[in-house]
């Protein structure tokens, strides 16, 4: 057997090394702990739940996204809370679109991101990825499309909130969660086990983006996109929020559905 040998030169570095890190290494202080960032979330998590889930009946996702997705009304979204809802919206269908490996659907998804990023104030410098990510999509290298379709949605929100503006990004991620749950409700309500419904609990990340919304200037809690979409939360928090191994109600499902389709169709015109 062999065996490896650490020259003493190297092991004194080592320690050394070990020994100076430990002593610059601050005690952990409690009083200081913050809650990181929320992220956006993505919808793919649920979306790959839901195959695994299912097994035998694989959902047919572009056929899914046909039946949901709708395109932004670029000329009618003018005001700012109102391309961040639509935003928030499209990036979730892109992301189904790269599941249903639906290049067609990606390059509409990809133009509205674009677009509606574009309104914001976010530079085309930050956008190069939406050229690659279509460019991907129609060679059909699907896994490089996931990856650059995450690098865009991250190059956006830190554009953002380099420009001070955390009101657009509580906004983006509130609605993109809604579009994305909404996907999973619509297969959910189509294929209901009381097992299947689980995959919906996330009371711990509603309840965040509740508080988040509460957090935004009056002026944009005013807004009447906005007052649905708090309300809509608080309703769907209420659904949501199960025991670990909890169901929900098929009727539940299909309400909570029902609303999610409402506000994400009325926000991307």
């Amino acid at each position: 057997m062999k065996r490896f040998r650490l020259f003493p030169g190297l092991a004194l570095t080592l320690v050394m090394s070990s020994l100076s890190a430990q002593e610059q290494k601050a005690p952990f202080d409690m009083s200081q702990a913050k809650n990181s960032e929320l992220g956006l979330p993505s919808p793919m998590d649920k979306l790959l739940g839901l195959d695994a889930a299912l097994g035998g009946k694989p959902v047919a996702w572009a056929g899914v996204f046909q039946e949901i997705a709708r395109n932004a009304d670029l000329g009618a979204l003018k005001e700012e809370t109102n391309v961040c809802l639509a935003l928030g919206v499209r990036i979730a269908d892109g992301i189904v679109a790269v599941k249903a490996r639906d290049a067609n659907a990606l390059n509409d998804c990809a133009n509205d991101i674009e677009a509606l990023a574009k309104k914001l104030k976010v530079s085309d410098t930050q956008l190069e990825r939406a050229k690659k990510t279509r460019a991907l999509a129609n060679k059909g290298q699907w896994t490089l499309v996931f990856w650059e379709m995450g690098c865009l949605q991250v190059d956006i929100m830190h554009s953002l909130n380099e420009r001070g503006n955390e009101k657009r990004r509580t906004l983006i991620i509130a609605a993109g969660w809604l579009q994305g749950v909404h996907y999973a409700m619509h297969v959910i309500s189509g294929h209901y086990t009381p097992a299947l419904s689980n995959i919906l609990r996330e009371p711990l990340l509603v309840k965040a983006m509740m508080t988040e919304m509460q957090a935004l200037p009056e002026a944009t809690k005013a807004n009447p996109r906005v007052v649905k979409l708090t309300a809509a939360l608080a309703e769907l928090y209420d659904i949501v929020n199960i025991p670990l191994d909890g169901t929900i109600e098929k009727e539940k499902v299909q309400k909570a559905n029902q609303l999610a389709q409402k506000l994400a169709e009325e926000f991307v015109l």
